[in-house]
């Protein structure tokens, strides 16, 4: 039986990736907030429940983000809500087809285990840490360099459109490369707690009305 709060929150975690490498993309900036709230999840690979990878006061960027692309008509999307969207749903294809690969998909497990342990022998207590600790710039690049050595050269590269003065930047680029393997940890977990593309006309209405507890005041119940 799906779990329609635990769907929510992964799809949060997805589009909060989503709307900061868009952020990075087209302006160099980025929500540290935001996006240490899910770069941090990469390594949490024996969670308890969804709660111990994203806590739900940490996604709010990402529930106001499900309520802009999935709610309401194309009409009424903006560009900026519409390029969020596109992305999120081709790294979910891009994700099925990591999962269909069984010797990507388990060495993809292994490097991150191994990437979780140079991460916390520089930052013990990264699990739980400031923003400031988890943007750390060696620990990007190694999520950068996860991403760079397994998932590019094996699959249809995904094309960012931002500016180019930005897009050049190394930094920038490894923050992109970081944000996208947070997107897909978000997505295998979607699939974990029964999240499938072909189920979001009927759930629909169901994740966006959690998504809209999720940016109250008063969070998911």
């Amino acid at each position: 039986m799906a779990n329609i709060k635990d769907e929510t929150l992964a799809l949060a975690a997805l589009f909060q990736s989503c709307t900061q490498i868009q952020r990075v993309a087209r302006s160099g900036y980025v929500d540290q907030h935001a996006a240490a709230a899910v770069l941090r999840g990469i390594i949490v690979t024996n969670p308890q429940t969804c709660e111990d990878i994203y806590h739900p006061s940490k996604l709010l960027v990402g529930f106001r983000q499900i309520i802009s692309s999935l709610g309401g008509s194309g009409a009424d999307k903006s560009a900026q809500t519409l390029e969020i969207t596109k992305t999120a749903f081709k790294l979910i294809s891009l994700e099925l087809a990591i999962e269909k690969n069984a010797e990507i998909f388990n060495r993809l497990g292994s490097q991150i285990d191994e990437v979780r342990s140079r991460v916390l022998m520089l930052h013990p207590e990264y699990e739980n840490a400031d923003p400031s600790v988890v943007m750390d710039k060696d620990c990007i690049k190694m999520f950068a360099d996860l991403y760079s050595s397994i998932i590019s050269p094996n699959f249809p590269k995904l094309i960012i459109f931002g500016e180019e003065e930005y897009l050049q930047r190394i930094d920038n680029q490894e923050l992109i490369r970081a944000l996208l393997l947070a997107a897909i940890r978000a997505i295998v977990l979607w699939r974990q707690v029964g999240g499938r593309r072909r189920f979001f006309i009927f759930r629909r209405k169901a994740i966006i009305e959690y998504a809209r507890q999720g940016a109250s005041s008063n969070g998911i119940n």
